[in-house]
């Protein structure tokens, strides 16, 4: 559809002569097949020219010539039809060339993108899932559009929680046993699944602020712990390094699971030492006042934030701006970034006020480049999940719950599929991360398994079981046909583009002239607008949408084109399975960019 938005684009600017630039002429795709392919809204362009956008719009239907399409004007809209030949030609066109990845431009923009983020010494919770996976899903659409990226995991290992912790430990943990060996029965059974050193943790963790309710003594043992972590003491720096490790262990299981991967793991603490040169900077620029209690600050009312940012406590410590802060400019210095996305919860959209204003006016360089995406935060029906309380919904049971599921149905149903565990594990796995991608970014979403991990609807199964359908026809058609949507090297977190090899376009389109075969291509035409959604809008929705969009379309087409029907024409069979390439080869591709894969039996 490329050729005809370049062609569309210069054919309005040259009937307009040059009193519109090219960056007013900008297209659409339209809501529905029947109004066209694209659409150029003359809202903007009228307003330049002083005229009436409906009147603009039928000025230029009269106007505007465009070889193998149709304009007609609907409204203040002029929208280019393509006809049923020429819309499947230039569809299959794209999704049957040879696809790979590309040598990225040598001015191509550098994004960095921190996600997932965990604390250590704490399972994964669901609510974890949002932060991991709408990252992944940006990391590898930016990679996919062209872009250099860094995928990020800022691990929260440093802070005052880890004084809480090692409190913890020194009260109630084995010290002798630095394994953790005996099971802690205070918080109830253990399944045996979580007699694991970070479960752990997370008791200890747990249990101390239970107990600090009752003896707030204990928050002055937890702070008095932390110091002496900040100021190198041995046993506060032994533990703290164990706890670290046995955490990113058990981080990478669930990231192995999710097919998640990063560029760096450098947590907080790796900017310990380069928090002094940071404050430093701030003292000699005149930024830091001294606050409340002794505190240093800096006060950003003249950049529109009220609120002032705290960059030491009154006793001197650090706290999380002062690490953004110091993170913020090694990373300029380490990437020369052109853009910084944070994929950290709707909690934290002050404190990324607070620190993005202050690094503009420690230096304007960062000016327009540091962007947070907030998300909506996970909660269960009786409210805010917390960690503290240990009210909380484990990751690793919510993926092991939907992959027993499904499991369930494929014995019932298919029981003699191969290797049915590892299809269980991409269909479960890909439900709920599915639902997490449908539910719109910046809303919260309310935990019910039924929700999560449903397999139905629109789902991620679903979109999956399009895949598989139409890997089963191929099968059956032979030929090599099925070969044309396998990829043809292995695709790895490295790549984001799936490698097909080149495919040839039918010989005659007559096959797929019929209204359903026409509305799959006009939804297979949408797939790249709805990637780059993704990147616009920095969440996944449009695209998981969109994909279910095209999966029902085929529903419609396998429904009502019969693809391998004996009374076929050899040219109709060809065109019905190079559509159904297309399709499977869109549908593979789009799952993978959310992170989510696409089995070929179900």
């Amino acid at each position: 559809m490329e050729q005809f938005k370049n062609s569309f684009v210069a054919a309005v600017y040259s009937v307009m002569e040059g009193r519109l630039s090219a960056h007013e002429i900008l297209l659409e795709r339209p809501k529905s097949q029947e109004m066209g392919d694209l659409a150029f809204p003359c809202f903007r362009a009228a307003k330049a020219l002083g005229t009436n956008p409906a009147q603009l719009a039928c000025q230029l239907a009269q106007s505007v010539v465009i070889p193998n399409a149709e304009l007609a004007a609907s409204g203040p809209y002029l929208n280019l039809k393509l006809g049923p030949a020429n819309r499947a030609k230039t569809v299959l066109g794209h999704f049957l060339k040879k696809s790979g990845a590309e040598t990225v431009n040598d001015d191509a923009q550098t994004i960095l993108v921190e996600y997932s983020s965990p604390n250590i010494a704490k399972l994964f919770t669901i609510g974890h899932l949002r932060s991991t996976m709408i990252g992944h899903a940006l990391a590898r659409t930016n990679k996919y559009l062209g872009k250099r990226v860094q995928r990020l995991n800022h691990i929260g290992d440093w802070g005052t929680q880890f004084g809480t912790l090692l409190a913890a430990y020194k009260r109630w943990a084995e010290t002798d046993n630095p394994k953790l060996e005996k099971d802690f029965q205070w918080a109830g059974e253990v399944p045996e699944k979580r007699r694991t050193p970070l479960f752990r943790l997370f008791q200890l963790y747990v249990r101390f602020h239970h107990e600090e309710e009752k003896n707030e003594d204990m928050r002055d043992e937890a702070r008095a712990w932390f110091k002496r972590l900040e100021k190198g003491d041995q046993e506060a720096r032994r533990l703290w390094a164990w706890f670290r490790e046995v955490s990113l262990v058990e981080f990478q299981r669930i990231y192995d699971r999710l097919g998640v991967s990063f560029d760096s793991l450098d947590g907080e603490s790796f900017f310990e030492d380069k928090m002094a040169a940071t404050i430093e900077a701030l003292e000699n620029s005149g930024l830091l006042e001294e606050g409340e209690g002794g505190a240093r600050i800096i006060r950003l009312e003249d950049v529109g934030v009220q609120t002032p940012c705290i960059v030491l406590k009154g006793d001197g410590a650090s706290i999380y701006a002062t690490r953004d802060l110091a993170a913020a400019s090694y990373r300029k210095s380490r990437y020369n970034f052109d853009k910084c996305v944070y994929v950290v919860g709707s909690d934290q959209v002050l404190h990324f006020q607070q620190v993005f204003a202050a690094l503009g006016k420690l230096d304007t360089w960062f000016l327009g480049r540091m962007l947070h995406t907030p998300f909506g935060m996970v909660k269960l029906p009786e409210g805010k999940m917390s960690t503290r309380k240990g009210n909380v919904i484990f990751l690793e049971d919510v993926l092991d719950e939907a992959v027993n599921r499904v499991l369930a149905i494929i014995e019932e149903k298919n029981p003699d599929l191969a290797n049915k565990h590892d299809v269980a594990e991409m269909l479960g796995i890909g439900a709920v991360v599915f639902f997490d991608a449908m539910n719109d970014r910046v809303k919260p979403i309310t935990f019910t398994w039924d929700r999560v991990i449903a397999l139905d609807g629109d789902t991620g199964p679903y979109v999956q079981y399009a895949h598989a359908r139409i890997c089963s026809v191929l099968r059956k058609a032979g030929g090599g046909w099925i070969e044309q949507v396998r990829p043809t090297c292995g695709v790895s977190a490295e790549t984001a583009i799936i490698p097909f090899a080149e495919a040839d376009l039918p010989e005659d389109m007559d096959g797929l002239a019929e209204p359903a075969a026409q509305s799959l291509l006009f939804e297979l035409a949408g797939l790249h607008d709805a990637i780059c959604a993704v990147q616009r809008e920095n969440m996944a929705t449009a695209l998981a949408r969109h994909l279910v969009a095209i999966a029902r379309a085929f529903s419609g087409f396998y429904t009502n084109c019969p693809i391998l029907w004996e009374e076929n024409t050899a040219l109709v069979r060809g065109a019905r399975l190079s559509l159904c390439v297309a399709t499977a080869r869109a549908l593979r591709q789009g799952l993978w960019l959310m992170g989510i894969k696409a089995p070929e039996e179900m």
